[in-house]
Protein backbone atom coordinates (compact mmCIF):
# COMPACT_ATOMS: atom_id res chain seq x y z
CA UNK A 1 0.00 0.00 0.00
CA UNK A 2 1.41 3.70 -0.64
CA UNK A 3 1.78 5.96 2.00
CA UNK A 4 0.37 9.60 2.62
CA UNK A 5 1.57 12.02 4.90
CA UNK A 6 -1.06 15.03 5.91
CA UNK A 7 1.00 18.10 6.63
CA UNK A 8 -0.18 21.26 7.97
CA UNK A 9 0.75 24.07 6.34
CA UNK A 10 0.08 27.05 8.63
CA UNK A 11 0.19 29.73 6.37
CA UNK A 12 -2.73 28.15 4.99
CA UNK A 13 -5.17 28.02 8.14
CA UNK A 14 -7.26 30.75 8.45
CA UNK A 15 -9.34 28.64 10.77
CA UNK A 16 -9.23 30.34 14.41
CA UNK A 17 -10.88 31.30 16.32
CA UNK A 18 -13.24 27.79 15.10
CA UNK A 19 -9.99 25.91 16.05
CA UNK A 20 -7.62 26.94 18.67
CA UNK A 21 -4.76 26.03 20.85
CA UNK A 22 -7.34 23.92 22.86
CA UNK A 23 -8.44 22.48 19.80
CA UNK A 24 -5.87 22.37 17.26
CA UNK A 25 -7.30 22.07 13.31
CA UNK A 26 -6.17 18.49 13.08
CA UNK A 27 -8.49 17.52 15.90
CA UNK A 28 -11.25 19.93 14.97
CA UNK A 29 -14.23 17.40 14.92
CA UNK A 30 -17.70 17.47 13.33
CA UNK A 31 -19.80 14.27 14.40
CA UNK A 32 -17.32 12.90 16.28
CA UNK A 33 -14.83 12.71 13.45
CA UNK A 34 -11.60 15.04 13.35
CA UNK A 35 -10.29 16.84 10.40
CA UNK A 36 -7.31 14.09 10.17
CA UNK A 37 -9.64 11.34 10.65
CA UNK A 38 -11.84 12.14 7.37
CA UNK A 39 -8.57 13.11 5.71
CA UNK A 40 -6.84 9.52 6.77
CA UNK A 41 -10.53 7.85 5.30
CA UNK A 42 -10.31 9.72 2.18
CA UNK A 43 -7.35 8.52 1.68
CA UNK A 44 -7.44 5.17 2.11
CA UNK A 45 -10.57 4.71 -0.05
CA UNK A 46 -7.74 6.09 -2.69
CA UNK A 47 -5.27 3.08 -1.79
CA UNK A 48 -2.76 5.18 0.82
CA UNK A 49 -2.06 3.95 4.18
CA UNK A 50 -2.61 7.35 6.18
CA UNK A 51 0.07 9.02 8.40
CA UNK A 52 0.08 12.07 10.48
CA UNK A 53 3.59 12.79 12.90
CA UNK A 54 5.83 13.61 11.21
CA UNK A 55 8.37 11.04 12.79
CA UNK A 56 5.93 8.43 12.32
CA UNK A 57 8.30 5.57 11.17
CA UNK A 58 7.03 4.21 7.43
CA UNK A 59 7.98 0.85 5.23
CA UNK A 60 8.42 2.78 2.00
CA UNK A 61 11.58 5.19 1.47
CA UNK A 62 10.99 8.81 1.98
CA UNK A 63 11.37 9.18 -1.88
CA UNK A 64 8.13 6.76 -2.36
CA UNK A 65 5.80 9.21 0.81
CA UNK A 66 3.75 11.56 -0.79
CA UNK A 67 2.83 14.46 1.13
CA UNK A 68 -0.69 15.43 1.19
CA UNK A 69 -2.48 19.15 2.43
CA UNK A 70 -4.97 19.44 4.89
CA UNK A 71 -5.89 22.43 3.68
CA UNK A 72 -6.50 22.09 -0.09
CA UNK A 73 -7.21 18.53 0.04
CA UNK A 74 -7.17 15.99 -3.21
CA UNK A 75 -6.69 12.10 -2.97
CA UNK A 76 -6.76 12.06 -6.53
CA UNK A 77 -4.21 14.62 -6.70
CA UNK A 78 -2.16 12.35 -4.97
CA UNK A 79 -3.08 9.43 -6.44
CA UNK A 80 -1.72 10.64 -9.91
CA UNK A 81 1.39 11.77 -8.00
CA UNK A 82 2.17 8.89 -6.39
CA UNK A 83 2.34 7.06 -9.26
CA UNK A 84 4.93 9.47 -10.90
CA UNK A 85 8.17 10.53 -10.45
CA UNK A 86 9.27 13.45 -7.34
CA UNK A 87 7.59 16.40 -7.59
CA UNK A 88 4.46 18.43 -6.58
CA UNK A 89 1.31 19.17 -7.50
CA UNK A 90 -0.60 22.50 -7.28
CA UNK A 91 -4.35 23.82 -8.02
CA UNK A 92 -4.97 27.22 -10.74
CA UNK A 93 -4.48 29.11 -7.84
CA UNK A 94 -1.05 27.98 -6.86
CA UNK A 95 -2.15 25.95 -3.91
CA UNK A 96 0.26 22.97 -3.20
CA UNK A 97 -2.06 19.68 -3.46
CA UNK A 98 0.64 16.88 -2.58
CA UNK A 99 4.18 16.65 -3.33
CA UNK A 100 6.95 13.94 -3.24
CA UNK A 101 10.65 13.33 -2.60
CA UNK A 102 13.54 16.05 -2.53
CA UNK A 103 14.54 18.28 -5.08
CA UNK A 104 13.09 19.64 -8.09
CA UNK A 105 11.38 17.02 -9.58
CA UNK A 106 8.09 17.36 -11.84
CA UNK A 107 5.21 20.10 -11.14
CA UNK A 108 2.10 20.10 -12.57
CA UNK A 109 -1.24 21.99 -11.92
CA UNK A 110 -4.64 20.28 -11.95
CA UNK A 111 -7.62 21.94 -13.44
CA UNK A 112 -10.66 21.81 -11.12
CA UNK A 113 -12.14 19.35 -14.15
CA UNK A 114 -9.56 17.07 -13.30
CA UNK A 115 -9.04 16.49 -9.53
CA UNK A 116 -11.64 17.87 -7.06
CA UNK A 117 -9.95 19.78 -3.74
CA UNK A 118 -11.62 19.92 -0.90
CA UNK A 119 -11.07 23.66 1.11
CA UNK A 120 -10.48 23.50 4.31
CA UNK A 121 -8.90 26.70 5.04
CA UNK A 122 -11.55 29.47 6.57
CA UNK A 123 -13.74 28.85 8.80
CA UNK A 124 -16.65 29.08 6.81
CA UNK A 125 -15.31 25.99 5.09
CA UNK A 126 -15.94 24.08 8.06
CA UNK A 127 -19.77 24.61 7.61
CA UNK A 128 -18.98 23.49 4.25
CA UNK A 129 -17.09 20.08 5.22
CA UNK A 130 -19.78 19.50 8.07
CA UNK A 131 -22.36 19.11 4.99
CA UNK A 132 -20.22 16.81 2.98
CA UNK A 133 -19.10 14.82 6.40
CA UNK A 134 -23.19 14.36 7.62
CA UNK A 135 -25.26 14.09 4.27
CA UNK A 136 -27.24 10.86 4.25
CA UNK A 137 -25.82 9.99 8.01
CA UNK A 138 -28.38 7.34 9.91
CA UNK A 139 -29.85 8.24 12.99
CA UNK A 140 -31.22 6.44 16.29
CA UNK A 141 -35.36 5.39 16.32
CA UNK A 142 -36.75 7.68 17.64
CA UNK A 143 -40.43 6.41 16.19
CA UNK A 144 -41.54 5.27 20.36
CA UNK A 145 -40.62 8.79 21.93
CA UNK A 146 -43.77 11.16 22.55
CA UNK A 147 -43.74 14.31 21.54
CA UNK A 148 -39.96 13.95 19.56
CA UNK A 149 -39.79 14.76 15.86
CA UNK A 150 -37.32 13.43 13.47
CA UNK A 151 -37.78 14.47 9.73
CA UNK A 152 -34.13 13.23 9.06
CA UNK A 153 -31.95 11.59 11.33
CA UNK A 154 -30.41 12.14 14.98
CA UNK A 155 -28.15 10.45 16.62
CA UNK A 156 -27.06 10.99 20.32
CA UNK A 157 -24.33 10.05 22.33
CA UNK A 158 -23.99 7.93 25.81
CA UNK A 159 -26.35 9.72 28.51
CA UNK A 160 -27.72 12.32 26.30
CA UNK A 161 -31.57 13.26 27.50
CA UNK A 162 -34.53 14.08 24.62
CA UNK A 163 -36.92 16.15 25.91
CA UNK A 164 -40.31 16.26 24.45
CA UNK A 165 -41.12 18.71 21.55
CA UNK A 166 -37.57 17.92 19.96
CA UNK A 167 -38.01 18.33 16.39
CA UNK A 168 -35.31 17.91 14.06
CA UNK A 169 -35.09 18.85 10.36
CA UNK A 170 -32.23 17.44 8.85
CA UNK A 171 -29.16 15.51 10.35
CA UNK A 172 -27.89 16.27 13.83
CA UNK A 173 -25.56 14.58 16.08
CA UNK A 174 -25.31 15.27 19.49
CA UNK A 175 -22.42 13.84 21.91
CA UNK A 176 -22.75 12.00 25.13
CA UNK A 177 -24.18 13.60 28.41
CA UNK A 178 -25.75 16.08 26.66
CA UNK A 179 -29.23 17.51 27.00
CA UNK A 180 -32.02 18.84 24.09
CA UNK A 181 -35.22 20.30 24.90
CA UNK A 182 -37.57 20.60 25.88
CA UNK A 183 -39.13 22.83 22.78
CA UNK A 184 -35.85 23.01 20.94
CA UNK A 185 -36.03 22.97 17.27
CA UNK A 186 -32.47 22.13 15.16
CA UNK A 187 -32.15 22.08 11.21
CA UNK A 188 -30.21 21.92 8.40
CA UNK A 189 -26.50 20.11 9.82
CA UNK A 190 -26.05 20.10 13.53
CA UNK A 191 -23.49 18.92 15.31
CA UNK A 192 -22.64 19.10 18.83
CA UNK A 193 -19.66 18.18 21.33
CA UNK A 194 -19.98 16.47 24.72
CA UNK A 195 -21.75 18.11 27.98
CA UNK A 196 -23.79 20.40 25.83
CA UNK A 197 -27.35 21.88 26.30
CA UNK A 198 -30.06 23.10 23.54
CA UNK A 199 -32.93 23.77 25.67
CA UNK A 200 -36.38 25.39 25.94
CA UNK A 201 -36.97 27.38 22.55
CA UNK A 202 -33.44 27.12 21.24
CA UNK A 203 -33.74 27.16 17.10
CA UNK A 204 -30.28 25.80 15.82
CA UNK A 205 -29.30 25.60 11.68
CA UNK A 206 -26.30 24.77 10.07
CA UNK A 207 -23.82 25.02 13.35
CA UNK A 208 -20.90 23.51 14.70
CA UNK A 209 -20.96 23.51 18.53
CA UNK A 210 -17.87 22.06 20.70
CA UNK A 211 -17.77 20.43 24.29
CA UNK A 212 -19.42 22.10 27.14
CA UNK A 213 -21.75 25.12 25.46
CA UNK A 214 -24.97 25.88 26.58
CA UNK A 215 -27.46 27.42 24.87
CA UNK A 216 -30.40 26.60 27.94
CA UNK A 217 -33.35 28.89 26.37
CA UNK A 218 -34.90 31.54 23.65
CA UNK A 219 -31.96 31.86 21.20
CA UNK A 220 -31.30 31.24 18.00
CA UNK A 221 -28.11 30.87 15.77
CA UNK A 222 -28.14 29.84 12.74
CA UNK A 223 -24.63 28.95 9.87
CA UNK A 224 -22.21 29.45 13.01
CA UNK A 225 -19.20 27.46 14.83
CA UNK A 226 -19.40 28.04 18.94
CA UNK A 227 -16.46 27.15 20.59
CA UNK A 228 -16.45 25.00 24.01
CA UNK A 229 -17.32 25.99 27.26
CA UNK A 230 -19.53 29.26 25.52
CA UNK A 231 -22.93 30.32 27.04
CA UNK A 232 -25.40 31.89 25.68
CA UNK A 233 -27.61 34.20 28.12
CA UNK A 234 -31.42 34.07 27.10
CA UNK A 235 -32.58 35.64 24.10
CA UNK A 236 -28.98 35.31 22.53
CA UNK A 237 -29.35 35.77 18.47
CA UNK A 238 -26.51 34.98 16.19
CA UNK A 239 -27.96 36.32 12.97
CA UNK A 240 -26.88 34.96 9.46
CA UNK A 241 -28.70 37.15 7.17
CA UNK A 242 -28.28 40.31 5.56
CA UNK A 243 -31.25 42.58 5.16
CA UNK A 244 -30.18 42.93 1.21
CA UNK A 245 -29.35 39.20 0.41
CA UNK A 246 -25.81 40.40 -0.22
CA UNK A 247 -22.65 37.73 -0.17
CA UNK A 248 -21.34 37.82 3.62
CA UNK A 249 -18.05 38.70 4.66
CA UNK A 250 -15.56 37.61 7.26
CA UNK A 251 -12.31 38.26 9.20
CA UNK A 252 -10.14 35.89 8.84
CA UNK A 253 -6.57 36.02 9.71
CA UNK A 254 -6.83 40.11 9.72
CA UNK A 255 -8.19 40.50 6.63
CA UNK A 256 -11.78 41.00 5.65
CA UNK A 257 -12.50 37.99 3.38
CA UNK A 258 -15.07 37.40 0.73
CA UNK A 259 -16.85 34.42 1.78
CA UNK A 260 -18.59 33.23 -1.25
CA UNK A 261 -22.05 32.86 1.48
CA UNK A 262 -25.06 34.90 1.64
CA UNK A 263 -25.89 32.74 5.15
CA UNK A 264 -23.51 32.97 7.56
CA UNK A 265 -23.65 33.46 11.17
CA UNK A 266 -20.55 34.05 13.95
CA UNK A 267 -17.95 32.00 14.50
CA UNK A 268 -17.32 32.15 18.44
CA UNK A 269 -14.37 30.96 20.27
CA UNK A 270 -13.91 28.52 23.45
CA UNK A 271 -14.89 30.80 26.81
CA UNK A 272 -17.27 33.10 25.64
CA UNK A 273 -20.13 34.42 27.55
CA UNK A 274 -22.68 36.34 25.84
CA UNK A 275 -25.23 38.36 28.08
CA UNK A 276 -28.90 37.33 28.10
CA UNK A 277 -30.35 39.38 24.54
CA UNK A 278 -27.48 39.77 22.97
CA UNK A 279 -27.42 39.76 19.04
CA UNK A 280 -24.50 39.14 16.90
CA UNK A 281 -24.68 40.55 13.58
CA UNK A 282 -24.17 38.13 10.75
CA UNK A 283 -20.70 37.47 9.91
CA UNK A 284 -18.93 38.66 13.41
CA UNK A 285 -15.67 36.83 14.78
CA UNK A 286 -16.35 36.75 18.58
CA UNK A 287 -12.72 36.11 20.15
CA UNK A 288 -12.10 33.14 22.98
CA UNK A 289 -12.63 34.59 26.51
CA UNK A 290 -15.11 37.74 25.26
CA UNK A 291 -17.80 38.68 27.53
CA UNK A 292 -20.92 41.12 26.47
CA UNK A 293 -23.51 42.88 28.67
CA UNK A 294 -27.29 42.00 28.67
CA UNK A 295 -28.94 43.86 25.56
CA UNK A 296 -25.65 44.45 23.40
CA UNK A 297 -25.65 44.06 19.62
CA UNK A 298 -21.93 42.73 18.37
CA UNK A 299 -20.50 44.43 15.49
CA UNK A 300 -17.13 43.14 15.80
CA UNK A 301 -15.13 46.69 16.01
CA UNK A 302 -12.40 47.47 18.27
CA UNK A 303 -13.22 49.81 20.82
CA UNK A 304 -10.33 52.01 21.77
CA UNK A 305 -9.49 52.08 25.68
CA UNK A 306 -11.38 49.33 26.10
CA UNK A 307 -9.73 46.38 28.11
CA UNK A 308 -10.04 42.69 26.70
CA UNK A 309 -10.80 40.09 28.75
CA UNK A 310 -9.05 37.45 25.93
CA UNK A 311 -5.75 36.02 27.33
CA UNK A 312 -4.34 35.02 23.60
CA UNK A 313 -3.13 38.51 23.00
CA UNK A 314 -2.54 37.06 19.12
CA UNK A 315 -5.71 36.13 19.15
CA UNK A 316 -7.04 39.51 20.08
CA UNK A 317 -5.30 42.25 22.31
CA UNK A 318 -7.11 44.98 19.80
CA UNK A 319 -4.71 44.04 17.33
CA UNK A 320 -6.71 42.58 15.08
CA UNK A 321 -9.78 44.82 12.73
CA UNK A 322 -12.65 42.79 13.58
CA UNK A 323 -11.90 41.22 17.00
CA UNK A 324 -13.61 42.91 20.24
CA UNK A 325 -12.38 44.29 22.66
CA UNK A 326 -14.60 44.28 25.97
CA UNK A 327 -14.38 45.94 29.36
CA UNK A 328 -12.82 43.90 32.45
Amino acid sequence: MRVARLIYIPERDHTFPATSPERPFRDFSVAGVSIAAYCASRLREAGFEAVFNPEAAVTESAAEVVEVSMHDFSPEAAAWLASCGTGEVRNEEGRLLARKGPGNGLSRVFSGREAAVERLVYPWDLLDWQERMMEGMEGDDFSGRPGVYVLGSLRVGKGTVVMPGVVVEGSAWVGDGCRLGPNCHLRGYVSMGNGCVAGQGVELKNCIIGDGTFIPHLSYAGDSIIGSDVNFGAGTVCSNFRHDGGEHRMMAAGKLEITGRNKLGAVIGDHVRLGANTVVLPGRVVPPGAWTMPGETFTGTCIPGRKCRNTEKAACGGTLPGMRPLAG
